[in-house]
Order: structure tokens, then sequence, then C-alpha cells
């Protein structure tokens, strides 16, 4: 979740009534606020228990398997939760359910516990791929689920599956979620140390070191489909014209590939899951069913002008030049007309320093530009760019003291040459 951050007088900073809640705060209590410089901060509820240990970071740096066999490694308890981004260094979603959650219980280094938020995670979806349960039987059940009454349950008192296949079933959801789990790496992860929740607990037939091998299994099987694939963040449709039909997964697919949703949209959709889901799309690629949709054209990104402090000398240039102008304006109606004449009059290596670079009708020239053309379009150019730029204001200047020497009388040149002289000084 994106917030706005308040930073009052005394310190005090602001939180979302439902992020307070979450953390057990009320106003005015006490924090802990853990901060790396420029990267991300950590704030924790302090009370008599102390906080719990904690180990957080970005699935970038620590990617997923990497955490799971830190935690089976150290026999960790405790909750993870891993929120997924749309991938290509796309931002987390600002809202909460934009993102997709997937929480993992330890208990001593192994998995007991695992849900998530994305609808090919559910229980029914699970069970309808691994050929368990049709899928009519499961949209029907879940007509019958309410608050206190999960699926599960309803298979049950439905006479579906007996306490013992449930049981099972739930080892398998388990399973399928945590080997999803490897397939991204973009997000963010926070593994918080304590007692696990035994409620849902499952004992898997599968160590977590077993898990991750199978894991990193499928994940190297769809990296090595992923090049002939739309990528999963594309849009894709049935291709027009393609001839046969394929099976009843592929069909599922091929519905949920309507032309408006991405392919990561469409694997949810259609129950099959990322894993299952690359597999069977790998098969209607290659049996001519599915095409991309061509990205619109993307519009250019607009160029970033550097910004400098007030008060610096670009803004002092900035300032001397616009006076000089006003001046100028009184006697010619064509001043800034006759300043930018100087720009096409230099060599062509001094004239690309100023190229695109204009003074508009209040005779502010256009100096972000100009910075930018020195640093050859680094929005933040280094020492020396910004030592030519200045020279190069200089030399513009040095024009238009000589344009003010031509168009006004001795006495006025020497006012606006003497007012010149105080304001490079800085005085007043």
């Amino acid at each position: 979740m994106r917030i706005r951050l308040a930073i009052g007088p005394d310190e005090r900073v602001a939180l979302p009534r439902h992020a307070a809640d979450q953390l057990g705060l009320a106003d005015g209590d006490p924090v802990d606020l853990r901060a790396v410089p420029g990267a991300f901060a950590v704030l924790q509820r302090v009370g008599r228990e102390g906080a719990a240990p904690y180990l957080a970071g970005s699935l970038r740096s620590l990617s997923a398997p990497e955490v799971f066999h830190f935690l089976a490694g150290s026999l960790k308890t405790g909750t993870l939760l891993l929120s997924f981004g749309d991938g290509h260094d796309a931002p987390l979603p600002d809202a909460p359910e934009g993102l997709r959650r997937k929480t993992i219980g330890f208990k001593e280094g192994q998995v007991v516990f695992a849900s998530s938020s994305e609808r090919a995670d559910r229980l029914g979806p699970v069970l309808w791929r691994h050929d368990l349960l049709p899928a009519e039987e499961i949209t029907r059940c879940g007509r019958l689920v309410q608050a206190g009454r999960p699926l599960g349950q309803v298979l049950v008192e439905e006479g579906i599956l007996d306490p013992g296949q449930l049981y099972a079933a739930m080892g398998l959801h388990v399973r399928e979620i945590v080997l999803g789990a490897f397939l991204d790496d973009e997000g963010e992860f926070v593994f918080v140390e304590g007692r696990a929740d035994d409620r849902n607990a499952v004992r898997l037939g599968e160590r977590t070191r077993d898990l991750l091998l199978e894991g990193m299994r499928r994940r190297e099987e769809i990296e090595r489909l992923a090049p002939g694939l739309p990528e999963r963040d594309a849009v894709a449709r049935r291709r027009p014209g393609a001839e046969g039909e394929p099976g009843p997964m592929g069909r599922r697919l091929l519905e949920a590939l309507d032309g408006e949703r991405t392919v990561r949209g469409a694997l949810d959709e259609s129950w099959l899951g990322t894993y299952r889901g690359i597999l069977v799309l790998d098969e209607l690629v290659r049996g001519g069913f599915v095409e991309a949709v061509p990205r619109p054209p993307a519009a250019p990104a607009p160029v970033q002008l550097p910004a400098f402090p007030a008060g610096g000398p670009f803004q002092a240039y900035a300032r001397i030049i616009r006076h000089v102008y006003e001046e100028l304006s009184r006697v010619q109606a064509d001043a800034g007309r006759r300043l930018e004449s100087f720009f096409d009059r230099l060599p062509p290596e001094r004239r690309a320093l100023f190229e695109g670079v204009r003074i508009d009708a209040d005779g502010n020239i256009d100096v972000p530009q100009l910075v930018l053309n020195v640093g050859q379009g680094a929005p933040r150019p280094s020492p020396a760019a910004r030592a030519r730029a200045l020279d190069a204001l200089e030399s513009f200047l040095t024009f238009a003291l000589f344009e003010v020497g031509n168009c006004l009388s001795p006495a006025e040149a020497a006012r606006v040459l003497s007012e010149v002289g105080r304001m490079q000084a800085g005085v007043p």
C-alpha cells in the first residue's frame, strides 16, 4: 500500500488507521523506525515483550528460492509474506487489492500452511487441474461457500470428499501455492519469526528442500519455453482462422485469452496458474491457436530537464539575462530574436550547446535545455558539464552586453553594465 508521509514538528509519523490497528498502535504510542539511507524504512511497535524478529527485502536481491533455502536450513518458525508485482520493473500496486500475495507458514523450517490471493491458487482450481474434481462440481459447490463455511467443508458435507481426502487435498493445495512462489522474481518479502498458526496446518509428504528442488525444476522448464511465448504482461488472443480444437485445458485458456487480458491475467482466470498454464500456452502456440496482440506504440517519454537550487549560479545567469532582455525591449521590439541570433552564428561544435535553447516573451532563457545539451542528455550532469554550461552562458551574456552597447545610449548602457556587475557580485 502506498501512503503519504506526514512529518510533524515533534517528529511524529502519521499512519492510516487500519495500518495502525494491524500493528496494535494507538495515537502517541512509541515506535522504532529503522531506515536504510535512500532505500527503505521499517516501522515497529515498541512493546514490553519486544519486537518480533524479522527478515525483509526485495526479491531482486534475495530470490524466493534463496529465502526458502535460508528458512529451511535455519529451522525457522514463523510466517512468510510474498508480495508480487507485474514484472519488467513495474512498481508494486498502490492499493492492497492490486497485489498478488502468498502467505506461507513454517514450523522448524518445514512448510505447514499456505494461502494465496490468486484465483488459480484456490482449492477448487487446484483440484480441477489435477483431475480430482470436474469444474462443474467445483462451481456448484462454490455457490454454497459462505463465511465460516469454506469450500473444503462444503465438499465434505456434500459427500464429494471424505475428511481423509480433504486433508490430502489441503496438502496438495499448500504444495501448489509454495511451488508457484518460485516462479516470480519481481516483488518483496517479509518473514516474521514466531509461533505458526496451527489451526490449518498440514503435514506435507515432502520436506521444504524437496519442494525447493521441484520448484526450481518447474522454473527452469518455463524459462526454457518463455522465448517462444508471449510475455506474461503482454495481451494475447485466439489467432483468427486457427483450425482444429485444443483439449479441455487449452479451450479454457483460449476463452480467457480474450484480446484484453494479459497472459498473466488469463492464466489466473482460466484456473491453470503459472506453471500448468505456461505448458498449455506452449501447446496452443505450437498448434497455431494463439497470437500476441500488437502493443500500441508507446509515447516518447518526456525528457527530464535538470533542476537547480534557487540562488545558484544558473539562476543568477538567468536573472541577469532576463534583466538585459527587459532593458533591450524598451528600445528594440524584437529583442528576443536579436539575442537568439547569437546561437546561429556560432561554429557547429558550439552551436550544438544551444540546440533548442530559446528566450521566451518574458526574457527567460532555457537554462535546463542548455545543461541537458552540455551533459549529452543526462538529467544529472557531471561537474565538468555544469562548468561548460556556465561558460556557455557567460559567452552568451557577453554578446547580450555587446548588444546593450549597440542599442542603448552610452549613459543607459553604462547604467545597465553597472547593474549587471552588482547582480554578478550578489549585491541587491
